[in-house]
């Protein structure tokens, strides 16, 4: 293979990863099956490594930069379980939504905190990962709604819940499903042409 070639089959696959991430989108399911950590294991072949992360979102969202600012500060690894139950994608709209919940169940987002993030989001960060509107609101509504979870997610160890099904990880959490539910109902009646808030039920 002549280093053109190796250059074109790298594309090539980075192409194919991005695709697989935009599909890739974990049922809100009330019923058995799979666990946390085969649900984790479909992500395998396209998800994040730390290093992908651009230094102003590491800044804001991870734990490691921390200067109390923010709330609900999380991992890579605790962010993509809380994907998985919430029933979100990786579109902005479900990243919207992921880290709203996730910070709202801190029980410490007070208003200039909200602003300060949205600021960051709207204006700091990379084109592709920027909020506009429509992800603000749903930024909001994640708040809200993870503000009414039991567990202050950023402090739940999943690692030792690796081999429970989501469902039974939420119900030790506190998650309503229920009240999930009707989020997503309201999300998918206010936004008819995304596709991340059209899936969701």
């Amino acid at each position: 293979m002549t280093p053109w070639q190796h250059k074109e089959h790298l594309l090539e696959e980075e192409e194919e990863a991005k695709k697989m991430a935009e599909e890739w989108h974990p049922q809100l399911s009330r019923g058995r099956g799979g666990t946390l950590r085969k649900a984790l294991s479909s992500m395998d072949s396209f998800k994040l490594a730390q290093g992908d992360i651009p230094f102003i979102i590491k800044l804001v969202e991870n734990p490691k930069y921390d200067v109390g600012l923010f709330a609900g500060y999380v991992d890579l690894f605790t962010h993509d379980c809380v994907h998985i139950l919430l029933g979100r994608g990786l579109l902005l709209k479900d990243e919207a939504f992921v880290i709203g919940y996730t910070m709202g169940s801190s029980q410490k987002m007070k208003r200039w905190r909200r602003n300060l993030f949205m600021f960051c989001a709207k204006y700091l960060y990379p084109k592709q990962y920027k909020f506009r509107e429509e992800e603000r609101f749903v930024f909001n509504m994640g708040v809200q709604a993870g503000s009414g979870c039991g567990k202050d997610l950023s402090t739940f160890k999943f690692k030792k819940h690796l081999d429970k099904h989501p469902n039974e990880i939420r119900g030790l959490m506190g998650i309503n499903l229920q009240f999930l539910e009707s989020c997503y109902r309201l999300e998918k009646s206010f936004f008819p042409d995304s596709v991340e808030s059209q899936r969701l039920l």
